[in-house]
């Protein structure tokens, strides 16, 4: 599956890929999650992201995969969800939990698993991401409290999201609000 994933992605992207899974891997232990389930999703999560958008966009028509309007107004949005389709059908992934995870990396999703939490921290943190104010807080916080550090990734997600001026998924809300309505979060301001 290593070899497989290398061929389908840049160098870039598999050096991103591979800190995914190591960190997922990491966050897995402490938290007592199914390591192999880490892995796979991390190592599928971007399976696709390398693809030119008209051809992710091809392809989530010909798998009958809906793209609701801001995944058509940010084609970017599109790779988690046709990833977890091509997890499926080209890497013969058929746990669920591993392609909700690959699913909903970009985006999250209210009650998130924690797996899905695992995969959406491990590629906001992996050691090669590009150091930005509050990064090392959420690496520092997914070690110690899972949910305030998804929260925080969402919270700078969002502020990054309107800074660049692209379409905020409503998934993305859903998953802060669940946060917060959850009362698994501390100091909300």
């Amino acid at each position: 599956m290593v070899e497989k994933i290398r061929s389908a992605l840049s160098p870039r992207r598999f050096i991103h890929t591979l800190g995914v899974v190591e960190t997922a891997v990491k966050i897995a232990k402490v938290y007592y999650i199914d390591i192999e389930q880490a892995k796979i999703a991390a190592l599928l999560h971007d399976c696709v992201k390398d693809y030119p958008h008209s051809l992710q966009i091809q392809l989530c028509k010909e798998f009958h995969i809906p793209l609701d309007e801001t995944m058509k107004k940010n084609p970017e949005l599109i790779h988690s969800f046709l990833g977890a389709e091509i997890a499926k059908r080209e890497y013969e992934v058929e746990d669920s939990y591993i392609l909700d995870a690959i699913r909903y990396h970009t985006t999250g999703r209210a009650n998130m698993t924690l797996l899905d939490k695992i995969i959406f921290l491990s590629d906001y943190i992996e050691p090669n991401r590009t150091s930005f104010i509050g990064l090392e807080n959420v690496r520092s916080l997914a070690y110690t409290h899972l949910d305030q550090a998804v929260y925080q990734a969402l919270l700078l997600t969002i502020e990054y999201i309107k800074e660049q001026k692209k379409p905020l998924h409503p998934r993305t809300l859903e998953a802060l609000q669940y946060l917060e309505n959850s009362k698994m979060i501390k100091n909300k301001d």
